[in-house]
């Protein structure tokens, strides 16, 4: 049987903000949008990766508390705490050069990089900054 990952779920206080990002910087498009409460976006990206921005419902990540009853009730705000559970996401964007762009975009727009553009290991060069609500994108030449 092949396996192959269908989408990746992050949840998130702010979709349309979270969208906006995706689709500004890293080249997202909306494919679908549920109107619930609040909008429920399915991204899609080069190379058949798709993400789900899911707004969390009460502070409850969108999961009942009687079903996950390890989900916190009132989530951390941001920027004050980082959540513990924030994902990590790479891009390949291309070159050297693009790396050094859309980090300095980024940060001329202000977002908060965690580490510049640079050598990283021993075969790639890389930025790494945050989301709009603390997810690590990795942006890797």
């Amino acid at each position: 049987m092949e396996m192959k990952l269908a989408y990746i779920t992050i949840h998130t206080m702010e979709p349309e903000i979270m969208k906006d990002f995706y689709v500004k910087y890293l080249g997202a498009v909306v494919d679908d949008v549920r109107p619930f409460d609040r909008p429920v976006y399915s991204l899609s990206f080069d190379g058949g990766i798709k993400i789900k921005l899911i707004p969390e419902q009460h502070g409850s990540l969108g999961v009942p508390s009687a079903v996950s009853p390890a989900v916190p009730s009132v989530m951390p705000s941001f920027p004050e705490t980082r959540p513990s559970y924030a994902v990590r996401l790479t891009f390949r964007v291309g070159s050297r050069k693009r790396v050094n762009e859309l980090t300095g975009q980024l940060i001329l727009e202000g977002h908060e990089v965690i580490c510049e553009p640079g050598f990283y290991g021993m075969d790639y060069y890389s930025s790494s900054v945050f989301d709009p609500e603390g997810n690590v994108i990795e942006l890797v030449a």
